[in-house]
């Protein structure tokens, strides 16, 4: 099967993105990376997917059709994937618009006070 440049692999590619984007994961993604929660650490999983997308070295060269592109299509979903998934979750749940959990009922605490007159130690009413 040869395609030519331009032809119907680009086609694919582009089916592929406009898919992804409709997940809303790329505006999901850009969010977390530019919020100061996310660590460092997390942040770095997507650049490290882009240099091994880039570099030379494969799991598997690209003249082992059809594995030499799976390792490169591999990255290029499991990246943002294991990025959301590693991110905080309370984080990741602001950036969907939905609200975490709740944890102010645990924080409060419910009680009557009573107060006492200090010279006879009678209750004030």
């Amino acid at each position: 099967m040869n395609l030519r440049p331009g032809g119907r692999r680009t086609i694919h590619m582009f089916s592929i993105f406009r898919l992804i984007s409709l997940t809303g994961l790329p505006r999901l993604v850009l969010r977390l990376l530019l919020d100061r929660r996310v660590p460092l650490v997390t942040k770095l999983i997507l650049p490290a997917a882009i240099v091994y997308l880039v570099s030379p070295i494969d799991l598997f060269p690209d003249a082992v059709l059809p594995f030499g592109r799976l390792d490169d299509l591999l990255a290029l979903i499991a990246a943002p994937l294991l990025f959301v998934a590693l991110s905080p979750r309370q984080v990741v749940l602001e950036h969907m618009g939905r609200t975490p959990p709740s944890d102010q009922e645990q924080d409060s605490i419910e009680t009557t006070a009573r107060t006492v007159d200090d010279d006879s130690g009678k209750e004030k009413g």
